[in-house]
C-alpha cells in the first residue's frame, strides 16, 4: 500500500505525462490560428470533462453557484493562472517549439518553491541554489548558438514569454493550494473551467474579434479539445490531489519531468530534432528541477 506521499508523487507524475501530451496538440494548434484563439477552443473540452467530472464525483446539485467572493476569488486567479499565463506560454512554443519552450517553462518550481516557502509556512531548502545554477547552464545549452538578427529576436521573445508564463502559473499554483482547502476539488476544478472559458473568449474577442474560430475543420477541433481536456481538467486534477497528499514543492519539481516525455513527443510526432545539446540543455534543466526537492 503505498503512503499518501508517495501516492502524491505517483499522481504528480501522471499530470506531468497529461502535460507532456498536450503541448504537441497545443504545437499544431498555433499553425492554424492565433494563440488567443487556441486558449478559447481548447476550452471546450475542458468544459465538458470538467463538467463530468463534477457529476460523477459530487451528482448535479453540485453544480449550485458558490459563495460571490469564493465564485470571484477563483475567477481571478484562474484568469490570471491558466488565460493569461498560457496565452504567454502558446506564444513560447511558437517562438522556440515545444522541446525548447516546455524544458525552459519547466523551469517554474525556481518561483513556485520560494513562493510556497514565504506564502504556504512550507520549510526553506538550501539546494535551491545549486539548482538554479544547473537551470540556468541548461537554459544556456538550449538557446541555438547561431543566429541572425531576426533569429536572436524571436528567441529573446520566446524567453520573455516563457518568464511571463512562469510567473503567472506562480501565482496559479500558490492560490490553488490555498483555495482547494475550502473549497472541494471537482466543484473548484468546474468553476475553474467555467472561469478560464469566458477569460479565454474574452480575450480571443478582443485581440482578434473571434476571427479565424469558423474556418477552423472538425479534427484540429477534436485535437485542440482534448489538448484542453488533457492540459486542463486531466492534468490539473492529478496535480491537485497530488498537493493534497504531498509538498507542493516536491510536487512541482516530479511533474518538471514532462520535458523529457514533450521532447520526445515532438521529435516523435512533430519532426523535432533531439540534438545532443539540445539534450544535454534538458538534462541539466531537469537535473536542477529535480535538486530543488532534496
Amino acid at each position: 500500500m503505498l503512503s499518501p506521499h508517495l501516492f502524491g508523487y505517483f499522481l504528480a507524475l501522471m499530470a506531468a505525462v497529461s502535460w507532456a501530451v498536450a503541448p504537441v496538440l497545443y504545437r499544431r494548434g498555433v499553425d492554424r490560428i492565433s494563440y488567443s484563439g487556441l486558449g478559447a477552443l481548447r476550452c471546450n473540452g475542458y468544459l465538458v470533462s470538467a463538467a463530468l467530472f463534477l457529476f460523477l464525483t459530487m451528482g448535479p446539485s453540485a453544480f449550485a453557484p458558490l459563495p460571490a467572493v469564493t465564485m470571484a476569488k477563483i475567477f481571478a486567479c484562474s484568469v490570471l493562472w491558466l488565460v493569461m499565463g498560457d496565452f504567454f506560454y502558446f506564444s513560447s512554443l511558437h517562438k522556440l517549439g515545444v522541446s525548447i519552450s516546455v524544458p525552459v517553462t519547466s523551469s517554474y518550481p525556481l518561483m513556485v518553491v520560494p513562493a510556497a516557502w514565504i506564502f504556504l509556512g512550507e520549510p526553506a531548502k538550501p539546494m535551491v541554489l545549486v539548482a538554479a545554477v544547473l537551470i540556468v547552464a541548461g537554459l544556456v545549452l538550449l538557446s541555438p548558438h547561431k543566429q541572425d538578427r531576426n533569429g536572436k529576436r524571436q528567441v529573446l521573445g520566446g524567453l520573455v514569454a516563457s518568464f511571463l508564463a512562469m510567473s503567472c502559473w506562480t501565482f496559479g499554483m500558490i492560490t490553488n493550494k490555498v483555495l482547494m482547502q475550502t473549497v472541494p476539488v471537482p466543484q473548484l476544478e468546474w468553476w475553474r473551467s467555467v472561469s478560464i472559458t469566458l477569460g479565454s473568449w474574452v480575450l480571443f474577442y478582443i485581440l482578434e474579434r473571434c476571427r479565424g474560430a469558423g474556418s477552423i475543420s472538425r479534427g484540429p477541433m477534436v485535437e485542440m479539445a482534448l489538448a484542453g481536456a488533457l492540459g486542463l481538467t486531466v492534468g490539473n486534477l492529478f496535480m491537485t490531489y497530488a498537493f493534497g497528499l504531498a509538498p507542493v514543492d516536491a510536487v512541482v519539481c516530479i511533474v518538471s519531468i514532462r520535458p523529457f516525455l514533450a521532447a520526445l513527443f515532438a521529435t516523435l510526432f512533430l519532426g523535432e530534432k533531439l540534438t545532443p545539446r539540445l539534450a544535454g540543455g534538458i538534462v541539466l534543466v531537469f537535473i536542477g528541477v529535480m535538486t530543488i526537492t532534496f
